[in-house]
């Protein structure tokens, strides 16, 4: 096991009184310095016309109920399968639980422009959904949703390591059934059955824990706003590599440059780490706060004949990740991203991973006025053919760390050399 290195009180209140942050040790980031030049909007992530019908979900419910408060439904499929444009779905108190194999639920809705759909606690209640398959819930081809104010709990740590690492290390993606418990995923983003993409999508103030997958992992969507999310211990055994936050192989809504289209923000990330090796690198790969991944490429794992590269600019801004076995922020095979006003705290714990931010293959990209604190040693930040970069305004609060740059060696694989 890496030795976990806390950071001690007198960093944090370093940072404090330099007056980049003001956070509590789970405490929502707030950047002082003023935007710099460049910045673009984000998109409008305004949920609007949620007046329709409360479809009401508690443990103790009924399917066959009528939805409401007094009569509440038993499951949350059976809640999103009723939802129509303006509705919400609202959890009450309990553990949640149901659905398959596959998911708790899966959610096909869609909400339009003037009237989005909402999955939510109910307010003032805490529920929480447990399960031990490939995900949580499944927003599959949706379109101007919100889920908000949700506890996710995958059971990783009942997993007995061993039996993980063994199965890890015999996975090769072929026909044999998986085992779910190894995949599991918070939340996942993706495209339907039809091939219809999500897009218009609003993640935030969730709370996602021990899940053996990613916390929140996105594939071929748009308009994604992520934040104020609290994702900690995931990713640990799934040969897949995953992170807290995945943004991967973004699909094109349409060709707007004046605005972020996809935003992270606000979220606190910490000791998510990889323990299994990913399959087709047979290394520990990710484990990271927040990547962007493969966002100007087709890596011909969906197979669902899409191939263009991502045009909108991404933005990454105010959020805190610490103690991760991976980076803090990866960037790989993705242009155009905006690394904003963030407090990366000694990650890459994990042997092997160095940095507390890395550009991997990106051009355009910018790592501007961030708080960057790694381990004693260690560069803060790597990168390998990367082109058209700005980097400026970092601070780094670690006296032993190298010098703040660039470390320039790093293998075109991403792999550190001396």
């Amino acid at each position: 096991m890496p030795h976990v290195c806390l950071p001690s009180f007198r960093r944090l209140r370093t940072l404090f009184f330099l007056g980049v942050f003001i956070t509590g040790y789970f405490g929502q980031v707030i950047h002082a310095d003023p935007a710099p030049s460049g910045m673009l909007p984000t998109w409008s992530a305004v949920p609007r016309g949620l007046d329709g019908t409360v479809h009401h979900v508690s443990p103790t419910g009924d399917d066959s109920a009528a939805g409401t408060s007094a009569a509440p439904l038993a499951t949350i499929q059976a809640a999103v399968d009723r939802l129509k444009p303006g509705d919400s779905v609202w959890l009450h108190e309990g553990v949640h639980t149901g659905g398959d194999a596959l998911a708790v639920a899966q959610v096909r809705a869609q909400g339009t422009a003037e009237n989005w759909i909402r999955i939510a606690n109910a307010p003032g209640e805490k529920p929480v959904i447990r399960f031990n398959g490939q995900r949580g819930l499944i927003l599959s081809g949706v379109r101007f949703l919100v889920v908000e104010g949700l506890e996710i709990y995958g059971e990783s740590d009942l997993i007995d390591f061993p039996e993980a690492f063994v199965y890890a290390e015999s996975f090769n993606n072929d026909d044999r059934p998986r085992v779910p418990q190894y995949f599991g995923v918070g939340i996942r983003v993706e495209t339907n059955d039809a091939g219809e993409h999500s897009h218009h999508v609003i993640i935030r103030r969730c709370r996602i824990h021990h899940t053996a997958g990613g916390g929140i992992a996105t594939a071929r969507s748009d308009y994604l706003l992520i934040e104020q999310n609290e994702i900690f211990k995931t990713s640990h055994y799934s040969p897949w590599g995953e992170s807290a936050i995945s943004i991967w192989e973004s699909r094109n809504h349409d060709d707007r440059n004046d605005v972020y289209r996809t935003v992270i923000r606000g979220n606190r990330c910490y000791l998510n780490d990889n323990k299994v090796r990913f399959w087709m690198t047979k290394t520990f790969s990710d484990g990271n706060g927040i990547i962007l991944d493969a966002l100007r490429i087709d890596q011909q794992i969906l197979q669902d004949g899409y191939h263009e590269p991502y045009t909108g600019r991404v933005l990454v801004t105010q959020n805190v990740c610490f103690q991760n076995g991976g980076r803090g922020v990866n960037i790989y095979e993705s242009d155009n991203i905006d690394v904003v006003g963030n407090t990366l705290i000694h990650n890459s714990q994990r042997e092997g991973s160095r940095h507390e931010i890395e550009i991997g293959r990106s051009a355009g990209s910018r790592v501007i006025d961030n708080v960057i604190v790694p381990l004693p040693h260690q560069p803060a930040v790597g990168g390998y053919e990367f082109e058209r970069l700005d980097f400026s305004g970092n601070i780094s609060v670690e006296p032993s760390a190298q010098p703040l740059g660039i470390d320039a060696k790093l293998a075109d694989d991403g792999t550190y050399h001396r």
